[in-house]
């Protein structure tokens, strides 16, 4: 009988690295770390074109109140729009027509505040940050509700005035709060896995977190207000390394917005608001060029930004969102 139950377990296994069985049926649908490779080396870019716009200041279906707060692209290309002001989503197409929306305000599922980051999973669900009732609520692509989870504190689980919502390649979703300077990190259903803290012995000013994002290699970034700079951690917290530093010259940054994200490649795109540009640097922190800041469709006022499957940049610029490519 035990050599019957031992070839049964083989069985199993068998089918679960080799047959493709649903890993969900064994395995949790995140994990804790991946053992996953560094991005590729020699990582080199350049200047992105302006291609289009799109967006009109209003209430009506592709018009924006304040989109600075959140975009994002699914693995369609389809483009997700915060307008907090209007308490809405709105989704596009990859050239900007208008697809659909949801969201009114208030404090109960499907209602918000004030919103402040968005980001999207491998089965584009979309994750929406919410500031003003503290709490992250999970959507279908199409709009429909699945879950929620956070209230307001300092505890687990909880925030005070979180900024930036990111999710990693195993779909474990990160949250960074401003005012109790730390980094959250969660299960895609909202179960508490681990944080850490924001400051340490590497800052040189009192910390500011505006914004996250996580990498193909699950690694995280926050961009710093105060100290000009993004800091690089592993999906466990671990220090790795800064990005940027206070000035106006190639590889410097003034006023950090929100805006960083990090393509497939492996360039990471900063959105530097007072210098109206984006910067692209590798993921250790060099400089590789800048984009956005001449000729007659320059960059304003910006903030977060996105990459797309097709190599596609989406810049909120207010009041509209501009795209740029090679």
């Amino acid at each position: 009988m035990n050599k019957i139950w031992s070839l049964l377990f083989l069985a199993t296994a068998s089918c679960l690295v080799f047959n493709g069985c649903s890993q969900s049926s064994f395995l949790p649908t995140s994990t804790q770390s991946s053992l996953t490779l560094g991005p590729p080396a020699n990582v080199t870019a350049q200047p992105l074109n302006y291609i289009g716009q799109w967006g009109t200041t209003g209430s009506g279906p592709g018009q924006f109140i304040w989109p600075q707060y959140g975009v994002c692209t699914d693995i369609s290309g389809n483009v997700y729009v915060l307008d907090w002001k209007d308490f809405r989503v709105e989704k596009f197409d990859s050239t900007g027509n208008f697809i659909s929306q949801w969201g009114t305000q208030g404090t109960g599922p499907e209602q918000f505040e004030k919103m402040t980051s968005v980001c999207i999973d491998s089965s584009n669900n979309l994750y929406i940050l919410d500031a003003g009732n503290e709490n992250v609520q999970k959507f279908k692509s199409d709009g429909t509700y699945l879950t929620q989870w956070g209230s307001q504190g300092s505890g687990q689980c909880q925030f005070s005035k979180p900024m930036g919502v990111a999710c990693d390649s195993s779909d474990n979703i990160y949250v960074m709060d401003n005012t109790n300077l730390n980094i959250q990190k969660f299960t895609n259903i909202g179960t508490y896995i681990t944080s850490w803290s924001t400051v340490g012995p590497w800052d040189t000013a009192p910390s500011n977190p505006d914004g996250l994002c996580a990498d193909s290699w699950n690694e995280i970034y926050t961009p710093d207000f105060n100290n000009s700079c993004v800091y690089k951690y592993s999906n466990t917290g671990t220090y790795l390394c800064k990005i940027g530093g206070p000035g106006n010259g190639p590889g410097q940054l003034g006023t950090v917005s929100c805006g960083v994200c990090v393509d497939h490649n492996g360039v990471v795109y900063v959105t530097d608001f007072s210098n109206k540009r984006v910067e692209d640097f590798t993921t250790t922190g060099t400089y590789l060029c800048q984009w956005g800041n001449t000729g007659p469709n320059a960059l304003g006022t910006i903030d977060f930004l996105s990459t797309s499957p097709s190599g596609k940049v989406y810049v909120c610029d207010y009041p509209a969102v501009k795209i740029f490519g090679p």
